[in-house]
């Protein structure tokens, strides 16, 4: 973590030439923040970021090689925090992000200010969600609630109809993502990608939300309120204050609460305290 005197280390990866500038263009302008390196895909990304050990990955969603969801886990591997932004708020990107650790996930058409303050969140430990992907978190959380959203997958493939809707996400051009339709100038394999990540992230491989450390770990009552305003969306300065701790002390139970659900992120803590902690 730098100091205050310190500038924001940002590598920021994004395969169109200039939106990658416009974003580069952006973070320089700010005092606080640097941009120390580019990168136009993903594999690119992720050995920059082993290279640079930048603060935060600023990372399109959707790139050559790898996607920005498939790479979150290498880059939250180089100590650096990953802040997803996308032209895309459908659901699947943004729980994908999110399952796969991304601190935040944005669009691009959000304010140049919010974007500044997203990056300077993410950095501090919080968690950025722009509205839409709040949207999807809490519809995501309500379906599995209710225990629908994997009956209504079977019933949607069962059938011919359903086969072939299924079959049409590999169509090059139009992909289909909760019962819609969409334009997509490539194959539909980073949609699959991030269904896959969304589907680990909520009871299949890999490291699970759902499945976090069951039963529950045993928490310190301090770790379980901590982890309750996490789930209400409080930054660390918020939760401190309600607390009357030091922020030091948040960011320390926090990461004793991650490290017993053996997950990665304040927004995976947060999902899973929603999940079972009603």
């Amino acid at each position: 973590m730098n100091d205050a005197s310190t500038p924001i280390r940002v590598l920021v990866a994004d395969d169109h030439p200039a939106v990658r500038s416009g974003l580069v263009a952006l973070l320089d302008s700010a005092a606080d923040i640097t941009v120390i390196a580019e990168a136009a895909d993903g594999e690119t990304a992720v050995t920059t970021a082993r290279e640079h050990r930048p603060d935060v990955v600023l990372t399109d969603v959707r790139m050559p090689g790898a996607t920005g969801i498939e790479i979150t886990p290498r880059l939250r591997e180089t100590g650096a925090n990953v802040l997803v932004i996308s032209g895309f708020d459908l659901d699947d990107y943004v729980l994908g992000a999110l399952a796969a650790g991304a601190d935040g996930y944005l669009v691009k058409s959000e304010d140049p200010q919010r974007i500044l303050a997203a990056v300077r969140d993410v950095h501090r430990g919080d968690a950025v969600l722009s509205a839409a992907a709040t949207r999807a978190v809490v519809g995501a959380l309500r379906d599995r609630g209710a225990g629908t959203g994997a009956a209504r997958e079977q019933q949607t493939t069962s059938g011919p109809e359903g086969r072939g809707r299924a079959a049409g996400r590999d169509a090059p051009g139009r992909h289909r993502l909760n019962g819609a339709e969409y334009e997509s100038g490539r194959n539909g394999a980073e949609v699959e990608s991030a269904e896959r990540t969304e589907s680990s992230a909520f009871g299949g491989g890999g490291r699970s939300i759902a499945a976090a450390q069951e039963p529950a770990p045993s928490f310190t009552p301090r770790e379980e309120d901590v982890l309750a305003l996490v789930a209400q969306g409080l930054s660390n300065q918020q939760i401190a204050s309600h607390l009357f701790i030091e922020i030091t002390t948040v960011k320390s139970h926090l990461s004793h609460a991650l490290m017993k659900l053996q997950l990665d992120s304040r927004v995976q803590a947060a999902l899973w305290w929603q999940q079972h902690r009603p």
